[in-house]
């Protein structure tokens, strides 16, 4: 076992290096061994703190300085330590607090006066908007509660209330007066808009407290909030659920948790020693937890629910389910009936009045099945699941009740949404496929439906569509034919899918020639459809999500300006269920999906042994698909994938994220898509709840819009700052090169900005990833790297780095020396800035060839270039008087008199370099005055 002080020396020792992550590592080794003094352990954390606020991590910084605190109550330099970081957060009162703890313990500390003096002021004025606040809120409470005001002034008065409770100040004093109790009262009686205003109230006062949502879930209970979300009233249920979602958030410590788990993913990305952060909870905590799951499992199958509570109660499971959330929700979803909840609601139908639903219930269940199966650890865990999915359906297949048939089909066909894994298994079933063609083969238009669905949704992979062909093809054209439109488009449908299982291969068509383009024409009239009906456009669309694998369709439907307008008008709407085929209908047009490359040789080598070749259809080159691309901008997509991309399918975010790069691939439309609120979309899109393929195509995109646009017009404000870290993920060895060489580039044009900026890429750990592709031997990735650099040394955390022990600098002088003339530019550029500082000019000197080097810079063509290798000369004279006598030994003084007279207006910038340098060396001593000119 390693000894903890040593560890703890040896991380004192990288941080005063500056070699913070190498400390950090050292301290948390230290951590580690149990047999840690308490002494230790504290000054260890205190250490940890300073790691932190050198690194701007100014959370971590008050959770190490706390713990140092735990074990060492007033400790100063923790209390002092806390207190810096308190203020960086804005966090004033917090701050100001510890300042006046340290300065009793330690009156005669100077260095805590300064903060002082900055709190001073802000406490002040935040004490005299809080009397002000104290006394609006007054003034609203005698409106709200007043008995003898009417429902119209109580409900202006409780809005009033929720802009006041946003501020800490207003929701501390409605608490303090009672507020809570008071708001308890409203939600006794039966005026839905007043109870909805309370609730919003409430929220409000929860949010960014612990205890005020504990109070809050002492005196409302969760028990009365789920009764509230019971109602058929939308937005009261929305309110309350955001409720519940804000003091479960809060209560469990899920927001410090999931932003912990979030910079551990970053972390882990980088390669750099973290440990996993565990959501840890008390007994309160764990039984406040318990209660919420129980509670929301319960509305699940319970009659007297409204579908939109019910709906409600699903998305807080779904948000909350997944083992990295930290809750465990997922293995309690074994324990419990909240699989079979699940499936009660995947089946039920509006018709038969058992369970009421909305139309995005089905999609809930759906999303909420998958989550679970995919959340699974272990074989274990994924029999225990299948075995209560069989045991679910095989008792609706075997009651004498017609009716339960038709719901367990629904929920097969929700089941082939999600898990499909587990659909197909329950489809396979004896009888369950003759049962559902008997359905669809019959003359009840709503078995009909539910049939053609569960057909459609089980045809998702191409092997279970060979085995369809033969029993679906016959109803499903037969059931086309029909009148109902409900009926004729899900056929429509289901045709669809089974006719474009060879996908975009043009040589492989299952079914007749030219039946695709009749079905998609099929698709567009009903996307067209006068009444403007939601879900005929949305089977429509799942349609063409299909067939616009084939590039015929994808031509037809551009140039069909009615039906392509009418799909873009639909998927703005951001309709839940239209997301994914809507998206799959862009990338399908815009060839954005992966494809494999065809090699030649392989083509050959499979030609010979007679297998299959897939073939690229003509209308599938790059200049169809680049006017494609142009007419789905130009009739605004960019609007809809806005819309869509608050989605919270990943793979949903995944499609969008490659349309997304499809259109910011033509330079021509990236003003376009920043103007209509691409940018920001994208920013989501590459930060969050995307796949592991979305995340870098969604910030390539950002990286194209960066590398040609002004980054402060496009991203204003903070926006500017969140662009870094998507542009750093791009730098990941996973990634392709055009992907690392675009986010070196867009960090180029980034850092290029504001020193503000390249503390950012700093203190994301930027600066060793980009150095990293400086020795890398793709020529241009080594060239936009050091082109990066170039700018990011202008950062003086950056050229502390270079005056460390370690080989920055020479490596840097040495390309300057590069065959590259853009490489070599750069590097001067680098070193032109670095030599500002004697440690740097010192160890420029320790390279073996410097002299060459430089001289080589001092005579070369470019202006540029020769310019920035005279400013190196310029600064290496200035610095040091030993350095200049060095520089004026052998060749190099007679290139710089030689440089002194030259009459170049293009060299004129080299010459004022080389002047000084010269005057520098006569003050010196080391050469005469030149004769002044007459």
């Amino acid at each position: 076992m390693s000894d903890p002080l040593v560890l703890k020396e040896e991380g004192n020792k990288f941080f005063k290096d500056g070699d913070l992550v190498a400390a950090l590592s050292c301290y948390m080794n230290a951590l580690d061994i149990s047999d840690l003094k308490d002494a230790d352990k504290a000054a260890i954390y205190k250490n940890m703190a300073a790691c932190h606020l050198k690194q701007e991590k100014y959370t971590e910084a008050i959770e190490d300085a706390t713990a140092a605190l735990n074990v060492h109550e007033n400790d100063p330099k923790a209390l002092y330590r806390r207190c810096m970081a308190y203020e960086k957060l804005g966090k004033v009162e917090e701050a100001y607090k510890d300042a006046g703890a340290l300065i009793k313990v330690d009156p005669k500390n100077t260095a805590i006066q300064p903060i002082i003096r900055r709190l001073t002021p802000l406490i002040q004025e935040k004490i005299k908007q809080q009397n002000s606040t104290s006394a609006k809120v007054s003034q609203m409470f005698n409106l709200a509660f007043d008995s003898g005001s009417d429902d119209e002034k109580k409900l202006q008065a409780l809005n009033n209330l929720v802009v006041l409770a946003r501020e800490d100040a207003g929701a501390n004093y409605i608490c303090e007066q009672s507020g809570v109790q008071r708001l308890k009262a409203l939600l006794e009686g039966r005026n839905l808009t007043l109870i909805q205003a309370a609730i919003r109230v409430l929220s409000c006062v929860c949010s960014n407290s612990v205890p005020r949502s504990w109070l809050v879930s002492k005196e409302i209970g969760v028990k009365r909030l789920g009764l509230l979300m019971w109602e058929s009233n939308e937005a009261l249920v929305t309110s309350t659920g955001k409720l519940i979602e804000t003091m479960l958030v809060k209560i469990t410590g899920l927001d410090i948790h999931r932003k912990a788990e979030e910079d551990y993913q970053a972390t882990r990305k980088r390669g750099e020693p973290c440990r996993r952060p565990r959501l840890e909870l008390d007994d309160d905590q764990r039984e406040y937890l318990k209660e919420t799951f129980h509670m929301l499992i319960k509305m699940l199958q319970n009659y007297k629910v409204s579908g939109e509570g019910r709906d409600a109660a699903m998305e807080l499971l779904i948000k909350n389910m997944l083992r990295k959330n930290g809750l465990q929700w997922t293995r309690d979803f074994l324990e419990t009936d909240g699989v079979e909840g699940l499936l009660a609601v995947a089946g039920a139908i509006k018709q038969h009045e058992t369970l009421p639903v909305t139309e995005n219930s089905k999609m809930h269940a759906a999303v909420a099945l998958s989550n679970i199966y995919d959340d699974l650890y272990s074989d274990k865990e994924a029999d225990k699941f299948k075995a209560k999915c069989s045991e679910y359906f095989k008792d609706l297949f075997g009651d004498e009740i017609f009716e339960s048939k038709i719901e367990a089909l629904k929920a097969i066909s929700t089941l082939l949404q999600g898990p499909y894994e587990v659909g197909s298994m329950i489809l396979g079933f004896e009888g369950v496929t003759k049962i559902m063609f008997a359905m669809a083969d019959s003359e009840n238009v709503l078995h009909q439906q539910i049939a053609v669905e569960a057909i459609v949704h089980s045809a998702q992979k191409q092997k279970r569509c060979n085995s369809l062909l033969a029993g679906a093809v016959p109803i499903l054209k037969k059931l086309y034919q029909t009148a109902e439109d409900s009926i004729k488009v899900r056929a429509l449908v289901g045709l669809c899918k089974l006719g474009t299982s060879g996908g975009s291969d043009a040589s492989n068509k299952p079914m007749a020639e030219g039946s695709t383009l009749a079905m998609a024409k099929s698709c567009r009239r009903f996307l067209n459809n006068p009444s403007k009906d939601v879900d005929l456009r949305r089977w429509a669309t799942e349609g063409l999500a299909f067939l616009t694998l084939d590039a015929d369709v994808k031509e037809d439907l551009v140039n069909d300006i009615s039906a392509l307008k009418s799909l873009i008008d639909v998927t703005a709407k951001a309709e839940k269920n239209i997301l994914y085929p809507a998206s799959t209908v862009f990338v399908n047009i815009t060839n954005s999906y992966d494809q494999k490359e065809m090699v030649p040789e392989m083509i050959e080598l499979a030609k010979y042994a007679k297998q299959h070749v897939p073939e690229e259809h003509e209308k599938d080159k790059p200049d169809f698909v680049k006017k494609r691309v142009m007419a789905l901008a130009n009739y605004g997509v960019v609007t809809a994938l806005v819309a869509l991309s608050n989605a919270d399918s990943k793979n949903t975010r995944e499609q969008l994220s490659r349309v997304f790069l499809a259109l910011t691939t033509e330079e021509e439309l990236r003003g376009l898509v920043v103007a209509q609120g691409g940018a920001k979309a994208l920013l989501g899109l590459a930060m969050e709840n995307n796949t592991d393929k979305g995340q870098p195509l969604a910030a390539q995109a950002l990286a194209k819009i960066t590398i040609t646009m002004n980054p402060e017009t496009t991203f204003p404000g903070q926006r500017m700052y969140e662009v870094v870290r998507p542009m750093l993920n791009l730098l990941h060895i996973d990634n392709t090169a055009l992907q690392n060489f675009e986010g070196l580039m867009a960090l180029t044009n980034l850092s290029s900005i504001s020193d503000s900026l390249r503390k950012r890429i700093v203190a994301e750990k930027g600066v060793s990833t980009i150095e990293n592709y400086m020795t890398d031997d793709h020529e241009m990735l080594s060239r936009a790297a050091t082109e990066c650099m170039c700018n990011m040394v202008m950062n003086e955390d950056v050229v502390k780095l270079y005056e460390m022990e370690n080989d920055r600098t020479k490596l840097m002088t040495l390309f300057c020396a590069e065959e590259d003339p853009h490489v070599v530019k750069a590097a001067a550029g680098a070193l032109a800035i670095l030599t500002h500082s004697p440690v740097v000019c010192n160890k420029v000197l320790q390279v073996n060839s410097w002299y060459e080097i430089l001289q080589g810079l001092v005579v070369e063509e470019s202006p540029e270039v020769q310019h920035r290798g005279c400013y190196i000369v310029m600064n290496l004279m200035c610095a040091d008087k030993d350095i200049a006598a060095k520089l004026v030994e052998g060749q190099m003084l007679e290139i710089l008199m030689a440089l002194s007279i030259l009459d170049d207006p293009s060299r004129v910038q080299a010459c004022k370099c080389v002047t000084t340098a010269l005057e520098k060396a006569v003050e010196f001593e080391l050469i005469k005055a030149l004769p002044k000119k007459s």
